[in-house]
């Protein structure tokens, strides 16, 4: 990974931010720094040398990026910025999850909440599937397609692989609780968030929007829901380095670096599909985006930044708004899987993102091509089928639809046909799908292949015309 003279001098400068956030910071009380370095035109194992000769230590090295994750005294930090060995140095800044537990009883799902759960697995006792209305809303109900085949990675506080409405293919765990093949989820909101995208269709519990879709956990958040920018780095890494189509992220962070830049970017160039929480700052409760606080990496125009409503179909008040905003899904009050084979109803914009990425894994299990590749193509298809609820940046291109498709359909009652399946130029102002297929279009914005189709559907139905009398 080779960064550009501007994004250095835009790291530099987010540099300068201070951040604090419960449980991690950059800074730690001993006066050590944890950072990026990135080598010049040396390798990394000279910036390991510069650092170890300064008293820093290196925290993690990446299987598909050329940098490093670190330790330095704060006393040394300017002589590492100055070292020739060194291109960057910048701060591994933290991230948090987005979502708050709801603890009341819901109406029509009290069972569910009430269940006891346990550790012993005794899966005949749970109370029968009751999707939860999000699942519905989406129009999960209404599509036969699956996602097998396709893998999705949750990138949160873990997953409970002993649960018994879920089935975990693997993992990995690049946080500090636990060693690396520990990925169970002592937190809670990697569960929920996994249950949501891809709960077994078992008749227990619940049910995902990709049930079939091989799951996994990829814990870059430690046990109490934080972790930092070099934990995501590694997981994403992970995800590449494993051909994991789709990366769920239900965190945030304040600030955004040039290395998670670069490691974005890199993952969309490989094929890759990323989805991401906008945060929980809160609204006005307004149409307009005003607010601007979409929270990183969410903000990256190479991520699905997804907005939270409630059942009303009105946006969430505690919902990040801003032009980042992609797409909207479901995030108030969902039941979804929870730690010690429980079932919990949480809030958030956490609760949103693996709905869509839920959705993304049926689009592309449609598509039919395995492994990393049709990402923008899934991302245009997503966003051309969405249903306009609000009307407003604040759901950016809509409502996220489960019939998604490539031919833009969205099986909804409002009458899309889906026409603009090309056109990624409303809703959202994220670029990262404005590219390739979306760029081949005609003066009236569609399709020029569509638009052969069409004469030739024309020129068909002409000629039957003529050959039974009717013209």
């Amino acid at each position: 990974m080779t960064l550009t003279r501007r994004r250095m001098v835009q790291a530099t400068g987010a540099g300068t931010c201070a951040l604090l956030l419960s449980g991690r910071s950059a800074a730690n009380p001993s006066g050590e720094h944890r950072v990026f370095v990135h080598p010049a035109a040396d390798t990394v194992s000279a910036v390991i040398d510069a650092l170890e000769a300064l008293g820093g230590a290196t925290l993690r090295r990446y299987d598909n990026f050329d940098f490093v994750a670190a330790t330095i005294p704060a006393a040394s930090r300017a002589d590492l910025e100055a070292d020739s060995r060194v291109a960057l140095v910048e701060d591994d800044e933290p991230i948090e999850a987005t979502a708050t537990p709801v603890d009341d009883l819901l109406d029509g799902v009290d069972d569910l909440l009430e269940f006891g759960g346990g550790d012993d697995r005794d899966c005949t006792v749970h109370p029968a599937q009751q999707p939860a209305w999000g699942w519905e809303r989406i129009g999960a109900d209404d599509v036969d397609e699956t996602g097998t085949g396709v893998d999705l990675a949750v990138l949160d506080t873990g997953i409970e692989t002993g649960h018994c409405d879920l089935e975990v293919a693997g993992g990995r765990n690049f946080t500090t609780d636990g060693p690396p093949g520990d990925y169970e989820d002592r937190n809670g909101h990697g569960t929920h968030c996994a249950g949501i995208a891809c709960a077994l269709d078992n008749d227990l519990g619940v049910v995902g929007v990709a049930p079939q879709a091989n799951l996994h956990a990829v814990k870059v958040l430690g046990d109490d829901g934080t972790g930092y920018h070099s934990w995501m780095a590694a997981g994403i890494d992970w995800c590449l380095s494993n051909e994991i189509e789709l990366v769920s992220m239900s965190f945030g962070s304040e600030a955004g670096t040039a290395t998670m830049d670069a490691v974005i970017e890199r993952a969309r160039e490989e094929g890759h599909l990323l989805v991401a929480s906008a945060g929980n700052e809160g609204n006005d409760g307004g149409d307009a985006c005003g607010e601007d606080n979409v929270r990183y990496p969410a903000t990256h125009e190479d991520v699905i930044a997804v907005s939270a409503m409630d059942s009303d179909d009105s946006i969430a008040s505690y919902s990040s708004l801003g032009d980042e905003i992609d797409l909207l899904a479901p995030g108030s009050s969902v039941v979804s899987t929870d730690v010690d084979n429980r079932y919990r109803s949480r809030s958030g914009t956490s609760m949103a993102c693996p709905y869509v990425a839920g959705v993304a894994a049926l689009a592309w299990a449609r598509h039919g091509e395995s492994g990393p590749g049709p990402n923008d193509e899934i991302r245009r298809a997503l966003e051309a089928a969405a249903e306009s609820v609000v009307d407003s940046c604040a759901e950016g291109h809509g409502l996220v639809r489960a019939a998604a498709d490539l031919d833009g359909s969205n099986g909804g009652d409002d009458g899309d046909d889906g026409s603009d399946a090309d056109d990624s130029t409303g809703g959202g102002s994220n670029g990262g799908s404005s590219t390739g297929e979306s760029e081949r279009t005609d003066a009236d914005g569609d399709s020029g292949l569509g638009s052969i189709w069409q004469s030739v559907l024309e020129a068909i139905e002409g000629l039957f015309d003529r050959l039974l009398g009717r013209s």
